[in-house]
């Protein structure tokens, strides 16, 4: 009964874990591009990095000598071409459907775009706030069409005091742990089996080739 209970708990555990979702935000503004990394519900700062502090470069040890290896004869290049080709094909169908299962996993959610359009001639600045509503809504609908997006906002602003036209930029992607672990783990048995019928499959061909 007690291991009964344990194991629920740890399918319990492993099922809650499975929901968290991981990803990561980027965002663009004037001050630069910055990169977070997300786990549930923290945020881990990529860039930009921190400058480290300089360390004293340590004294190097002299290296030995390597001794020279023996040469191995060198393997034809249509048996280079006809192996790389063979585990190709094995592995294509395999990164194609685990691409898939990640792509319909992934959620974006949040995506901001917004654009200021300014200068100092008001004519200037009205004729390039009507450009920037054409870009963004041309590029608005394929944005949203492509991926699900849970909170989304665009916008086209007039700022006569703005130097010309100025772009900020938000997007955080997600996907559940679940979802990109039960996709890799399947990808990852595909692929094995793939690989071992295409190495059988070469070594068959090396046979038939030597006994021609």
């Amino acid at each position: 009964m007690k291991a009964v209970f344990i194991l629920a708990v740890i399918l319990l555990v492993l099922l809650l874990l499975g929901q968290v979702r991981v990803g990561g935000r980027a965002e663009f503004n004037a001050e630069g591009f910055f990169l977070w990394l997300r786990l549930g519900r923290f945020r881990i700062k990529i860039l930009p990095m921190k400058p480290r502090a300089e360390r004293p470069a340590k004294p190097r040890k002299a290296k030995k000598p390597k001794q020279p290896e023996p040469e191995k004869p060198p393997v034809p290049l249509p048996e280079k071409l006809g192996g790389a080709l063979e585990y190709a094909k094995a592995l294509l169908p395999v990164a194609l459907e685990a691409a898939g299962g990640m792509w319909r996993g992934l959620r974006v959610d949040v995506l901001e775009l917004e654009l200021t359009a300014g200068g100092s001639d008001p004519a200037d600045a009205a004729m390039l706030y009507g450009y920037a509503n054409a870009a963004l809504g041309g590029l608005w609908f394929p944005l949203t069409t492509a991926f699900r997006v849970k909170d989304g906002a665009a916008r086209v602003k007039l700022d006569f005091d703005a130097p010309g036209m100025t772009v900020y930029g938000t997007a955080e992607l997600s996907i559940k742990i679940g979802t990109a672990v039960w996709t890799g783990l399947r990808a990852g048995w595909n692929a094995l089996f793939r690989v071992l019928a295409a190495k059988k499959r070469l070594k068959l061909k090396r046979r038939q080739r030597k006994a021609a």
